[in-house]
């Protein structure tokens, strides 16, 4: 049994992506397919990667097809479950990011895709950071430390 838990624990954004490998383009084509009809994703993106691991004692390299599929976080259970079934690899590598900040259009994208009965997402609400001055100007790194204090000679006290 693993020491590490496999409830999520404290992801907060509204977004999440799952992460997974397959042996080729075709295999991957045909998950993100099938995962979008079943509308457990809104999308999947498929990119060509090198991979090297340990495997039964041994470090492997093959050429994979790597997944991301963008989610909302009611549907993860479902796409885990999903992508734990029909996987082709023993032990397949399924993992989920949590996105804490989205563009606005695309979360109203997602939640409009996946989840039709949920009211939609604020406007800009918390999405972006408040810049700071335009014109200020990055600290000078040559004096990092504050320069020493003199004492008076007659007092002993400082200026």
């Amino acid at each position: 049994m693993s020491p590490y838990s496999l409830e999520p624990i404290r992801a907060v954004g509204p977004v999440r992506l799952v992460l997974t490998t397959y042996p080729s383009r075709t295999a991957a084509l045909a998950a993100v397919t099938a995962a979008v009809e079943r509308r457990l994703a809104a999308c999947g993106n498929v990119g060509a990667v090198e991979s090297r691991y340990l495997w039964k004692g041994r470090v492997e390299s093959h050429e994979e097809a790597m997944v991301v599929f963008k989610t909302v976080p009611k549907k993860v259970g479902a796409l885990f479950e999903f992508l734990g079934s029909t996987h082709p690899y023993e032990v397949p590598e399924i993992l989920e990011i949590d996105v804490p900040r989205v563009d606005p259009r695309y979360l109203r994208y997602l939640s409009a895709t996946l989840d039709r009965d949920a009211p939609p997402p604020p406007l800009g609400g918390g999405t972006r950071r408040r810049a700071g001055p335009p014109d200020r100007e990055a600290r000078d790194l040559g004096r990092t430390r504050a320069r020493p204090h003199r004492r008076s000679t007659r007092t002993g006290s400082r200026r």
